[in-house]
């Protein structure tokens, strides 16, 4: 009797080791397919976005329209560009300018301007812009004006070892058709703010998508609410809008988009722009 039970327990014990053996050989397998279909789902997503923003270029709504943008994934520290189009056109900027002067003036300055910054970022106040400008002028050659307001702002982001092609200013705010900056320029300043000692004050001040700020009726409702943090900008024929994104997979990322002369509805135009921002939110 013994020895039955003695063989039973052999048999019932090398059976345990070969199933044991034959899952460790299938989780590898497991893995690999499961590595295979996140990459595929990846794929999707970027191909996605890619389709929306071809889709929106092509649109007849912005026939006559020139469009530049510029997407960053910054998520491990350095940039790595994930779209962009015309991105080093000269276009009208209009507000998404303020980044150039809120930007300088937070590192120039330091903590006297925090509240201003994200009062004129927050609600798009163009005097403010406009004196912060000026005083940057000041304290650079001694003298409060536009001219060399403008000049000074310019010759800081120079200095900072950004290209500045393209780029010219008249005032702080971007109110003027004159004002000239390339989407990689705004996308480019957004990104070296990352790396600023001042950058959760400049990142707080842009106004939040679904609740505060010029973003405050955007996305409302959508999984983009309170993951999109941009300074929007309007001129006449022109839209703009330069800011960050946390996508719903953890990514982080660095975008500016650009519409000049177009001439559509721009209730329609807002609503191709929230798609877009839709993509990336789900990138």
């Amino acid at each position: 009797m013994k020895r039955n039970y003695l063989l039973f327990f052999i048999v019932i014990f090398s059976f345990f080791l070969v199933s044991c053996r034959e899952s460790m050989k299938k989780q590898p397998s497991l893995i690999k397919n499961d590595s295979t279909a996140l990459r595929q789902s990846e794929k999707a997503r970027h191909d996605s976005l890619g389709s929306e923003l071809n889709r929106f270029v092509n649109d007849a709504c912005f026939k006559n329209a020139i469009v530049g943008y510029v997407i960053y994934d910054f998520t491990k520290g350095s940039r790595k560009v994930v779209f962009e189009h015309n991105a080093a056109l000269p276009m009208v900027p209009a507000s998404t300018q303020k980044i150039l002067t809120t930007g300088a003036a937070l590192e120039i300055f330091g903590e006297p301007v925090y509240a201003e910054v994200t009062i004129t970022n927050l609600n798009s106040i163009n005097w403010r812009a406009n004196r912060m400008m000026q005083k940057i002028g000041q304290k650079k050659y001694g003298k409060y004006d536009f001219i060399h307001g403008a000049q000074a702002v310019m010759e800081y982001w120079k200095d900072k070892g950004l290209d500045i092609k393209g780029l010219y200013l008249c005032d702080g705010s971007g109110r003027s058709h004159t004002n000239i900056a390339t989407p990689r320029l705004l996308a480019e300043v957004l990104f070296n703010m990352t790396t600023s000692s001042v950058f959760p004050v400049f990142y707080n001040s842009l106004p939040l998508a679904g609740i505060s700020g010029t973003m405050h009726k955007w996305l409302v409702g959508t999984n983009g609410a309170g993951r999109i943090r941009a300074k929007t900008g309007s001129l006449g024929g022109v839209r703009s809008y330069a800011g960050y994104v946390k996508t719903l997979s953890g990514k982080k990322l660095i975008f500016t988009l650009i519409i000049n002369d177009y001439n559509c509805r721009t209730k329609i135009l807002k609503q191709r722009v929230e798609e877009i921002m839709l993509g990336m939110v789900n990138l």
